[in-house]
């Protein structure tokens, strides 16, 4: 039974590649477009390149005969100008509303200019301060720590711990 329906399934994939496939309209394009007797001019730069390009597909895959010049009667009969249409009429909802509503001002069509104020000149900053020194930055903190004890009214109190300082004198004594 699983063999069977097996070979059904298989029948049905493989029934698509028995067929000829889709056909063309009336048996080829070349049957549905007619060669042109003259040349064909585009009134815009775009439509002739499109009328180019599909004469020659016809030139060369339909085996047309290239279109022959323009005869002179053609040429000098322009097609006669379409008058431009009427603008449409407006509907009942737009001419009752034009007439209740006042008409909406329209903004100007373009701004003003902005002036722009000239830039200010800056001058160039000054040179950096040099460095203090490595006894200034010192006195500069022994400063501050006395203004520390002025204000809060008892000293400071040194971290705990070794102080560097006296560390290196004892190295110097040990030497």
């Amino acid at each position: 039974m699983t063999r069977l329906a097996s070979i059904a399934l298989l029948a049905l994939l493989l029934a698509g590649c028995a067929s000829r496939g889709p056909a063309s309209i009336a048996g080829g394009e070349c049957r549905i477009f007619e060669a042109p007797r003259y040349e064909v001019r585009g009134a815009r730069e775009y439509d002739q390149d499109w009328i180019d390009s599909q004469v020659e597909g016809g030139v060369g895959g339909c085996h047309w005969k290239r279109p022959a010049r323009r005869p002179a009667a053609i040429e000098a009969s322009p097609a006669p100008r379409v008058a431009p249409a009427k603008p449409a009429r407006r509907g009942i909802i737009r001419r009752i509303r034009d007439r209740v509503l006042p008409t909406r001002s329209t903004p100007p069509v373009a701004a003003a200019p902005i002036e722009v104020p000239p830039a200010p000149v800056i001058a160039p900053a000054p040179d950096p301060a040099p460095p203090r020194p490595q006894r200034a930055r010192a006195a500069a903190a022994a400063a501050r720590r006395r203004l520390m004890a002025k204000r809060t009214g008892r000293p400071r109190q040194r971290p705990a711990g070794p102080n560097p300082r006296e560390a290196s004198d004892l190295q110097a004594g040990w030497e």
